[in-house]
């Protein structure tokens, strides 16, 4: 829904509704138009979609916490992710890793995972000796905190997607599948009409078990709904050829 975010946004009905017809299971949110649970849910129900999980900001989750866990409960989350966390010291991680000590617990106990959602800089570190994103998987155990890869930011920082889903084993839950026009320009494009290895990911997100990738686009060239249309219509082609 991410890449949706600048769509209908008065007629949110509407925009799932589109979703549906583009040929979705799920979705993943990111933020719910002020929709009361029980509402959203009722309007998944009507627009034959399920809820894949949500992107929910650490302040949000902080302050929050009791009331995120009781929506997605309602609208049928499997996952509550934490889209985004400045890391810049040791410091950083270290409040980052209390921060989901505290709260993956919880959500677990709810019956869903806490996930952590990467961009470039979690490949990276100026301040230590081993990636940000090895850092966290290894203060962390399993019931605390799973991964959701972003397969272009992974690219982007020049890992090999596969190799990194392989590598988080279980730990990773889900994936972002994106694509790149190229390593030089570094631009999003929709899912197949670039360089990553599509048909090696969704290969190996059916052999890890994975319940859902989720396909995202940050910047858009073309309509939204013509876009994600493109990219599901070539994740889906990946799918039968396994």
């Amino acid at each position: 829904m991410y890449t949706l975010r600048d769509y209908d946004q008065e007629d949110f009905a509407a925009k799932l509704g589109k979703v549906r017809e583009a040929g979705y299971d799920g979705v993943e949110f990111a933020g719910f138009a002020d929709i009361p649970a029980e509402a959203m849910k009722a309007t998944l129900e009507k627009s034959g979609l399920e809820a894949m999980g949500s992107h929910t900001r650490v302040e949000e989750l902080m302050d929050h916490l009791d009331e995120v866990i009781a929506y997605n409960q309602v609208i049928g989350s499997s996952y509550i992710v934490i889209p985004y966390y400045k890391i810049e010291s040791m410091e950083d991680v270290h409040s980052l890793v209390d921060i989901v000590k505290e709260m993956g617990p919880k959500i677990k106990a709810a019956g869903m995972d806490l996930l952590y959602h990467n961009h470039y800089h979690e490949f990276t570190n100026e301040f230590g000796d081993k990636p940000i994103l090895e850092m966290l998987r290894e203060a962390t155990t399993e019931a605390e905190l799973g991964f959701e890869i972003d397969m272009f930011w992974t690219t982007h920082a020049d890992r090999e997607p596969v190799g990194v889903m392989e590598h988080f084993g279980s730990r990773c839950k889900t994936v972002h599948v994106k694509d790149m026009v190229n390593k030089e320009s570094k631009e999003m494009t929709e899912v197949g009409t670039g360089i990553l290895d599509l048909k090696g990911i969704i290969g190996k997100a059916k052999s890890l078990g994975y319940k859902w990738v989720v396909v995202e686009q940050d910047r858009l060239k073309i309509d939204g709904y013509e876009s994600v249309k493109i990219s599901l219509d070539h994740v889906k082609a990946m799918l039968e050829d396994h």
